[in-house]
């Protein structure tokens, strides 16, 4: 059960967390993102609509940002300005800038099995995604702005389906047995960029119970190679999506779906975060984290609750 004030022990010191709903009367909200000039759009997954909840309140008849998507999942902006999302069902990376009706804007890549995460990486300067590579497995793609062409970075990423659906595969009518990739692709593995300079990735991988950090020279590694060479943290509750704190981009916050939570994890300190309380619980499938630019609101989505939370006093530096 949530609760509106929760008391969180931090460094031995007791904080209290405030939570609140934010948003609500949303179809399956999973990704959540700043625009460029301010904005916080968020997904909903089965309806196709991208929804503005800036302002927050009731989004039942709120009119979309952006509709006519097919799995509207990860958003992410473009140094030049542009804001793209990638179709989880419809297998394209879109340009939604400008907002409308998606099926009328730019198309950037097409032909992607299941893409979800997307990211810039900034150092490789070039379109970062993950993709389904085969029925037990996914892989982190490179897109070139420029050629539109791709490359392998990460490979062989397994899939871990959550506790309870570890035997459900496709259908006997599923002939390329795609459909039972597709549960559980999206919920895998999330990017994020690395802003912590000194650190030599250009991005950071979630993988289950694992942050792993991705080399920003070399390449194509596989899960195997990142794993054993780089982790960044591990005992991590089948995670979700991810952000850095804007105010002290060491500290990543990590949702954790099935526990309703999201933890803060140091990526320098590669640690075991097993019986590491969490800032903030009881969010039921928080699927996405995202901070404010000054760092004092937390917002987090509800995949189930249909709800953006917010928080305030999570920070450590408001301990």
């Amino acid at each position: 059960m949530l609760k509106e004030v929760q008391e969180v022990k931090v460094g031995g010191r007791t904080r209290r967390v405030h939570v609140r709903p934010f948003a609500w009367n949303l179809h399956a909200p999973t990704h959540m993102e700043w625009t460029p000039d301010g904005r916080l759009l968020v997904v909903e997954r089965t309806t196709g609509k991208v929804k503005d909840v800036t302002k927050g309140g009731d989004m039942e008849e709120a009119k979309p940002f952006a509709w006519g998507l097919q799995g509207p999942s990860s958003m992410c902006p473009l140094p030049d300005g542009r804001f793209l999302i990638t179709e989880f069902w419809g297998g394209r990376i879109r340009d939604i800038t400008q907002g409308g009706d998606a099926r009328k804007s730019d198309v950037l890549a097409e032909g992607l099995q299941a893409p979800y995460s997307l990211v810039y990486d900034e150092r490789r300067q070039k379109l970062s995604v993950t993709v389904s590579e085969g029925r037990r497995s996914r892989a982190d793609v490179l897109i070139d702005l420029q050629t539109g062409q791709t490359e392998p970075l990460v490979k062989d990423i397994p899939l871990f389906p959550p506790p309870g659906f570890e035997d459900v595969s496709s259908p006997p009518d599923d002939p390329k047995r795609k459909r039972g990739i597709a549960v559980f692709a999206g919920c895998n593995d999330w990017k994020k960029v690395n802003r912590v300079p000194e650190l030599p990735y250009g991005s950071l991988l979630t993988v289950a119970e694992y942050l792993l950090g991705v080399p920003d020279a070399g390449g194509p590694f596989t899960f195997g190679e990142l794993l054993e060479h780089h982790c960044l943290a591990s005992g991590l509750n089948f995670t979700g999506g991810m952000i850095d704190d804007p105010l002290n981009p060491e500290i990543t916050y990590i949702t954790q779906p099935l526990r309703g939570s999201v933890i803060a994890v140091n990526v320098r300190d590669q640690g075991d975060y097993r019986h590491q309380p969490p800032v903030v619980s009881g969010l039921p499938m928080v699927s996405c984290v995202r901070i404010s630019q000054n760092g004092e609101k937390m917002f987090a989505c509800s995949i189930s609750g249909g709800v953006v939370w917010v928080i305030e006093g999570f920070s450590p530096l408001e301990a």
